[in-house]
């Protein structure tokens, strides 16, 4: 039986496009096929062994997702920012009010029940200073306790001058309004608390309409960098509210599927985004929208703009760093960099000279010069890194 007569086999016993069981099968190979022919394999034995583990892994996601309860959304994603750990920005900028706002500092920080703080005492013991009605997981009262303990407890934070702490991480909620107990009353705040919210467009499988989703994704799985303007499939836990989801792990992985571009009635530079503002004077135009908006709406306003890339630097652990410009060359703006991982390196499969379409944050910086935080990026018109020269390039977007 030929290879793609397998594939498409496969595919209609899991469930699944033959182009993205295809996709799955090619990740498995580029991993594991130098492995494989070390040990004797030809190269037509690594692919079907590639292409039964694909059916096997496409599977078990799917018997997963069923016991889940989550829902399976077919898009794309538009803006996937980096990850922030909340937890860790807290911590730093406490660390910082407690070693230089001395003892009166520490005490109203304590009584006021937003940490617990331990103060070396240079001989191996500390002095611990916490709030009586917190640690009694009683209902909140302004006050201060001192006991002497023999080491740190687990995870403190390291806030220099001898002084460590904990956030706390609720005082005002004993219980959850079900009237379960809450777990985070009294208790110590983890030192990481990462969170990735990113923009969706597309659909629950199953239904016609397409929509913009915000997805949020939480700890670990924050720390994934999701390609934009690819076509694919993810399983996220729908919130009430109807456009919010919530990855789960084991279950929230994006499959890309390219057969999934008929979603899409638009290539991605035409379409009309909802909140994102299309900069037609390219990045020359950053400014005077900024300046154009109030403070709340500066913090999530989005743009989309077409650049050109003038410079790809490989990165040393992988991916690359484009650089790209204003396709006007009297333009003033300046560049902007897009840092790609290493897990998307293969997206790049252009030169210098090709076109994109960026989307991102804007902002005036301090130095009072306009910038884009780029969040999500799609070649709209590729110059490949070899032409021929008869080669003029090729759409990106089918």
């Amino acid at each position: 039986m030929e290879l793609q007569q397998m594939i498409e086999r496969i595919a209609k016993n899991v469930n699944c496009t033959t182009d993205a069981l295809q996709q799955r099968m090619e990740s498995v190979y580029s991993e594991n096929c130098t492995a494989w022919m070390d040990s004797g394999k030809t190269e037509e034995d690594c692919k079907v062994q590639a292409l039964r583990i694909a059916g096997r892994q496409v599977k078990s996601e799917g018997e997963r997702l069923k016991r889940s309860g989550a829902t399976l959304f077919e898009g794309m994603f538009i803006s996937a920012p980096r990850f922030k750990d909340w937890a860790q920005m807290a911590y730093k900028k406490a660390g910082t009010t407690l070693s230089t706002g001395g003892e009166a500092v520490v005490e109203a920080m304590v009584t006021d029940g937003l940490a617990t703080v331990y103060e070396d005492n240079n001989d191996g013991t500390f002095t611990k200073s916490y709030n009586p009605s917190l640690a009694a997981k009683q209902s909140f009262e302004p006050e201060m306790a001192t006991v002497e303990i023999n080491s740190l407890p687990k995870d403190t934070h390291d806030a220099g001058n001898g002084l460590h702490f904990h956030l706390v991480w609720d005082k005002n909620s004993v219980t959850f309004p079900s009237g379960d107990k809450n777990f985070k009353y009294g208790a110590a705040r983890p030192l990481s608390e990462k969170d990735r919210t990113c923009t969706f467009l597309g659909r629950k499988q199953g239904e016609t309409d397409v929509q913009v989703y915000s997805f949020r994704f939480n700890g670990n799985l924050a720390e994934t960098d999701q390609p934009t303007f690819t076509p694919g499939t993810i399983a996220m836990r729908p919130a009430r509210n109807g456009n919010i989801a919530y990855a789960k792990p084991g279950v929230s992985t994006f499959t890309v599927d390219n057969a999934l571009q008929a979603v899409f009635s638009e290539s991605p530079d035409t379409m009309n985004y909802d909140g994102v503002h299309r900069l037609e004077k390219g990045l020359d135009g950053i400014e005077s929208y900024v300046h154009g908006l109030s403070d709340k709406e500066k913090w999530d306003a989005l743009v989309s703009v077409i650049v050109e890339v003038i410079h790809i630097d490989p990165r040393d652990n992988g991916g690359y760093i484009l650089t790209v410009g204003d396709l006007d060359i009297m333009s003033t703006a300046g560049t902007v960099d897009i840092y790609i991982p290493a897990a998307h390196e293969s997206q790049v499969d252009f030169g210098v000279g090709s076109t994109l379409m960026v989307l991102g944050q804007p902002y005036i910086s301090r130095d009072n010069e306009a910038r884009l935080v780029t969040t999500g990026w799609w070649c709209a018109e590729s110059m490949a890194v070899s032409a021929d020269p008869g080669d003029e390039g090729a759409e990106g977007w089918d």
